[in-house]
């Protein structure tokens, strides 16, 4: 019956479009939680539309859209989006709880004539919601300085939220947002198989013509994507790409896995913690960031660093101030601190790893850092592979690293070298 009516109400699309769309309905679901509710069925936006609907963006369907979605929700149906594109303004569509879309082909095309910050779906203290597949567009280029449009924005107590295989480009802030509170985590967030690409508000370089965030902009607007109070997370296989802004931020989050993704080109920094406790990061390519490759600050506790590939940073591969329990082993550090952070004794004052006090809000002393089994490649860029204010740290040990290229020591700097320990260096 529910095939029998969309056929009946997809005469304008053409005979691929509706093969896909019967593929989508007959396939078994790739998950359990979709099999599930696979026997309650699936159901198609297009039975929301009106007659001789256009397929292309050019006429809004966005309420008929939300009343899919409240009908999908209320009766804990698989919502199925057909290829096509769906276009939206900045109030975006509502997600609830107990909710899947099926989006595989469907492109989300924001309007230029946006003019307030906004996204393409939101929510609050959702349980139980799963994204899969489909694009959502922005008009970088069309938006006015200041009109910060995420591609999805929830908020609150979020429990139980997966976002598989889906592509963002050209927004203003996140491609994703998630924003828990220090009352309220969300709680087990995956994120898997992501594109986002030209995104995020811009934020010059401190040393640039126009540094700091565009105004009208937030902090939390940076990052493709970023994690604000946010447990038990995975970022998996993602691309981000070309951030105006950071490529990613995680706050205030813990218990948490970023493997496997890449970060490129991003206007500053690569990966980010800031106040993180227990997250681990590995096997990722973080490459050619604007400033620091990865950044782990502001009492940070208990975070690895592991098998990844950090190469021709802005500044610093890893820039480690006032965090805890840190373990970098096995990475690889190639070139990073193509850009000048001052001069000093004639030499650019960037290392490929810096660890050192930053004045931290938060007070925490550098302490508790085990650098071990990693590659530098250093040339004239750096003023030393690792370099370390000895005064400002505690218990910082340096052994078995392969030191290559012009500027390969370990700096130490400062009276209290005793905290420090270096052997065993190539």
């Amino acid at each position: 019956m529910i095939m029998e009516t969309i056929f009946q109400k997809t005469t304008n699309l053409s005979l691929i479009q509706i093969l896909v769309l019967s593929v989508l309905l007959c396939i078994p679901a790739c998950s359990q939680e979709v099999s599930q509710k696979k026997e309650d069925g699936f159901i198609s936006v297009v039975e929301f539309l009106p007659e001789s609907f256009k397929e292309n963006g050019t006429v809004s369907y966005q309420l008929e859209i939300q009343q899919a979605i409240d009908f999908a929700a209320a009766q804990n149906r698989v919502l199925v989006f057909p290829p096509m594109i769906y276009r939206l303004d900045e109030k975006g569509l509502q997600l609830h709880s107990h909710l899947t879309l099926l989006m595989h082909g469907a492109i989300f095309q924001l309007q230029k004539e946006c003019s307030a910050d906004g996204q393409a779906f939101y929510g609050k203290d959702l349980t139980d919601v799963y994204l899969n597949g489909g694009e959502i567009h922005g008009c970088l280029g069309d938006w006015s300085e200041g009109t910060n449009i995420r591609g999805i924005y929830l908020t609150g107590e979020c429990k139980n939220i997966r976002i598989t295989d889906m592509t963002f480009h050209d927004l203003t802030s996140n491609a994703i947002g998630v924003f828990g509170s220090p009352e309220g985590y969300a709680r087990d967030i995956r994120v898997n198989d992501v594109i986002a690409e030209d995104g995020c508000n811009y934020y010059g370089d401190y040393l640039s013509e126009k540094p700091g965030p565009e105004e009208g902009s937030l902090r939390e607007d940076q990052g493709l994507i970023a994690f604000y109070y946010v447990e038990d997370f995975i970022v998996r296989g993602c691309r981000f790409d070309r951030s105006r802004s950071d490529g990613t931020h995680f706050y205030r989050s813990k218990k948490g896995q970023f493997v496997n993704n890449k970060v490129y080109d991003s206007q500053m920094g690569g990966y980010f913690l800031e106040g993180c406790e227990a997250v681990t990061a590995s096997d990722n390519i973080i490459s050619n960031n604007g400033s620091r490759g990865v950044t782990i600050e502001r009492g940070s506790r208990n975070c690895l660093l592991n098998s990844n590939i950090v190469a021709n940073s802005g500044r610093e591969g890893l820039w480690a101030p006032n965090s805890v329990g840190l373990v970098i082993s096995g990475n690889i550090f190639d070139r990073n601190g193509r850009k000048p952070n001052g001069v000093k004794d004639n030499q650019i004052w960037n290392a490929n790893i810096t660890i050192n006090d930053a004045h931290d809000p938060t007070k925490t002393v550098t302490r508790d850092y085990l650098v071990v089994n990693n590659i530098f490649y250093t040339d004239q860029h750096q003023i030393a592979a690792i370099r370390i204010d000895s005064d400002a740290v505690r218990h910082i040990t340096i052994t078995n690293n392969q030191m290559h290229g012009e500027n390969k020591r370990v700096l130490v700097e400062g009276e209290k070298i005793e905290e420090v320990t270096v052997h065993d260096n190539e």
